[in-house]
């Protein structure tokens, strides 16, 4: 038996408590927080830990670093306080915290008087609860970090300047400044929703509540790029700095670089800023590749068969450019999976493997890049395989804190395998990222079916509601009315829940429990998700057959 702090916890038995409280925690986080209390007095390597945990047996970083988080979050730590498990890098982890070590307790005789542990304790919840009820409520969806948005750079007159290019500049630096946990960025995708028009962007920064906005125009002229970066602060739209760049094509990644970094100085003071050239590494040094990169990531952000083929083969085209361009073989990952997961391809399982060679061959390349880790993980989803989807989309939302993007797959994942107390912080979390995002619908659609596995019928409802105002294409104005009867049929309220089945036969006749279980069928999500999603469809009055 072990004591530390308000903590119990007895590997043999009853497992970790908080004042007598049990604490859920898998086998593999228990075993793990097992032997670093054990071997507290020094620091115990990686090797140490899969030896001991997973008896050698090859696993990922990420795997290891997801019961890390596991025993951090039941000990109400995580990895920037290390109030408990300590990271030394390269090296391993150490328990830090006092631990005493005893016999089980005998049973209590009389009343004792409390201690100074219990009255700190005590006093500790009364400040957490007073700092909780007294913190100052945010109105908008930025949170009290600097907050920025990248606005779509221009295209000004010159010669050889695609659209894409810009928007591939603007997407990048968003990406780059995201992954500084210190900022809040909103997605790139949610200002594409706004018109291109730059006035028009400037104003959407300020309805977003944003501190910040990144401004900026690109032109080509006599084969040089010329850039001007401008960064505003809201509402006044003061200039806070600008500058203007010319480069050979080959350039444009230090001009991003430069950028990135004059920003960060301004914005994150306390940073340090050789911390930006690891956030900011160029993706590859030919311009081609890029070029071949940026057609490719068009292609992909379009949902048809034909487009995700062509997306395949410009990312394969990049890679054969520059071989070691991890981010070409993660959009190669991510095309190929979309492709199987919407029953596209004619080999599936085959393709499957592919993408998953593709996206390890990515993390090979570069192990800090997020998309890479959250392609694997969204890969993974669909073998079933739940520690390696999870680990690598948490990786991928360790890397980029602010995509929202990485976000919405994490907590589908979690969602996917019946984790839903743990996704639902994340899919709001995605939603505050991006309140415009082109899949805005999906973002409303998961949070409702999150609540409903919850028990929480009347959000759930609203989740519907919300979604129901931006889902345009008929498929998603369907799963809308499915998930209104779902959660009505829950809450007994018949009559709506037959007017929302109803509404979703009027839009696809072909509708049936039967056809929906036949659907799932090749699906390797919690069977007990589908079995009460199907059986509430049906008391909500779809045909079985």
């Amino acid at each position: 038996m072990y004591r530390f702090d308000e903590f119990e916890f007895d590997p043999a038995g009853a497992g970790l408590r908080k004042r007598g409280r049990p604490i859920a925690l898998e086998p593999q986080a228990l075993q793990l927080l097992e032997v670093l209390i054990r071997n507290r007095a020094r620091v115990v390597s990686k090797d140490e830990l899969i030896a001991d945990v997973w008896h050698g047996r090859a696993i990922t970083d990420a795997a290891l670093n997801t019961r890390i988080r596991s025993v951090r979050r039941a000990l109400g730590d995580d990895g920037a306080r290390q109030r408990y498990v300590k990271t030394f890098p390269k090296r391993g982890y150490r328990f830090v915290a006092d631990v005493k070590s005893c016999m089980l307790p005998a049973p209590a005789r009389g009343r004792k008087r409390p201690g100074l542990a219990a009255a700190f304790a005590a006093l500790a919840v009364l400040l957490v609860a007073a700092l909780f009820w007294l913190w100052p409520v945010q109105n908008s969806a930025i949170d009290s970090r600097p907050s920025l948005a990248v606005l779509r750079f221009e295209v000004l007159d010159g010669q050889g300047v695609q659209p894409y290019f810009a928007d591939g500049l603007t997407e990048d630096l968003t990406t780059h400044l995201a992954r500084f946990r210190e900022l809040f960025v909103i997605s790139a995708a949610t200002m594409r929703s706004y018109p291109d028009d730059p006035a028009a962007q400037l104003r959407a920064a300020r309805d977003l509540g944003v501190s910040h906005a990144l401004r900026g125009s690109v032109r080509r002229d006599e084969g040089r790029i010329r850039i001007t970066a401008e960064l505003a602060s809201l509402p006044e739209g003061r200039t806070v700095w600008s500058e203007q760049f010319e480069r050979e094509p080959a350039g444009v990644f230090a001009i991003q670089d430069e950028i990135t970094r004059a920003i960060a100085g301004r914005l994150l003071p306390e940073i340090v800023l050789s911390q930006a050239a690891a956030l900011t590494a160029r993706p590859t040094d030919d311009p081609g590749a890029w070029d071949l990169f940026l057609r490719g990531r068009f292609q992909q952000g379009i949902l048809t068969a034909e487009a995700q083929t062509e997306a395949v083969r410009l990312a394969r085209m990049a890679a054969a450019e520059d071989p070691g361009f991890a981010a070409a073989r993660s959009l190669e990952a991510r095309a190929l999976g979309t492709l199987f997961f919407h029953g596209w391809a004619a080999e599936g399982r085959a393709v499957l493997d592919q993408a998953i060679a593709a996206a390890q061959a990515a993390i090979r390349l570069d192990g800090s890049d997020p998309q890479a880790h959250a392609a694997l993980g969204y890969i993974y989803r669909f073998t079933g395989e739940a520690e390696p989807a999870i680990a690598n989309l948490e990786r991928a939302a360790e890397l980029n804190p602010n995509d929202a993007r990485i976000r919405l797959e994490l907590a589908h994942t979690l969602d996917w395998f019946r984790l839903q107390e743990r996704a639902l912080p994340e899919i709001e979390m995605a939603i505050r990222l991006s309140p415009r995002d082109p899949l805005l619908h999906a973002m409303y659609f998961y949070k409702g079916h999150i609540l409903f596995h919850l028990g929480r019928y009347e959000e759930a409802l609203e989740a519907a509601r919300q979604m129901r105002a931006v889902a345009k294409g008929p498929v998603w104005q369907v799963y809308a009315q499915l998930l209104r009867a779902a959660n009505l049929a829950r809450l007994e309220r018949s009559q709506e829940a037959q007017a929302a089945v109803e509404a979703a036969l009027a839009i696809n006749p072909k509708l049936s429990v039967a056809a929906m279980r036949k659907q799932f069928e090749g699906s390797k999500n919690h069977p007990e998700n589908r079995r009460i999603w199907l059986e509430s469809l049906q008391a909500a009055g779809l045909p079985v057959e």
